[in-house]
């Protein structure tokens, strides 16, 4: 009997052992797997607000890619670019944006570009195996301003802006909007180049994500 007792409970404790084992594996070890390796992210429109004054919208339009449609769960790992940020200049309101993409006008002349901006990997929200949403940073982008009041004209963006935003997932982890997140939302001025003050810019609005060229959703899953 008591060799019975100690099998059973050897028995249990190697399973036990397997599934944390398991479970050790699938949150340390996994990874995500986009269904396209090419992405275009449109906002109509995408807000720049001056904290909490002046709100400024434009219609605003971003593609690129990932650089593996296998993306590993690292913290700030860089995964891919993009490589294309076009603003309706015509459809701006309260005043008019520019991204620096090098074609479109900021100031009186054609922007530099700064283009490609950087993708990184941060986290994740949920519990696994399910993912509610993957959160992205931006970086290394840069925008110009001239509001219609002739407060400020100005560029924005610096070295060590990120901001931060939420890829949210639905059924089948189809990327259901894409909304920058409150408070890691902030663009930094960078250079004010006519007005008498420009404050930073906080990004707001949801954007719909789908594959470059054509209107099929992009959706993430773990693999």
């Amino acid at each position: 009997m008591r060799n019975r007792q100690t099998a059973r409970c050897i028995a249990v404790a190697l399973g036990a052992a397997a599934l944390l084992a398991a479970l050790t594996s699938l949150a340390s070890g996994a990874r995500l797997s986009s269904s396209s390796q090419t992405i275009r992210v449109t906002f109509a429109p995408i807000e720049f607000n001056w904290e909490g004054s002046a709100v400024f919208r434009c219609p605003m339009t971003l593609e690129g890619s990932f650089h593996s449609r296998s993306i590993a769960k690292v913290e700030r790992a860089l995964i891919g670019t993009l490589t294309r940020a076009s603003i309706n200049q015509a459809g701006c309101t309260n005043g008019i944006f520019a991204a620096f993409n090098g074609t479109e006008r900021y100031n009186g002349t054609t922007s530099p570009n700064t283009l490609p901006w950087h993708l990184t990997y941060e986290s994740f929200k949920g519990v696994l195996p399910s993912i509610e949403a993957v959160n992205i940073l931006l970086s290394r982008f840069r925008f110009g301003l001239r509001d219609s009041s002739g407060l400020c004209t100005g560029q924005y963006g610096t070295s060590t802006d990120n901001i931060a935003s939420a890829a949210n997932l639905g059924a089948g982890g189809a990327i259901t909007s894409y909304i920058p997140i409150t408070g890691r939302n902030t663009a930094t001025l960078s250079r004010r180049d006519g007005g008498i003050a420009c404050p930073n810019l906080r990004l707001t609005g949801t954007g719909s994500v789908t594959v470059l060229g054509a209107a099929t959703t992009v959706s993430i899953t773990l693999i």
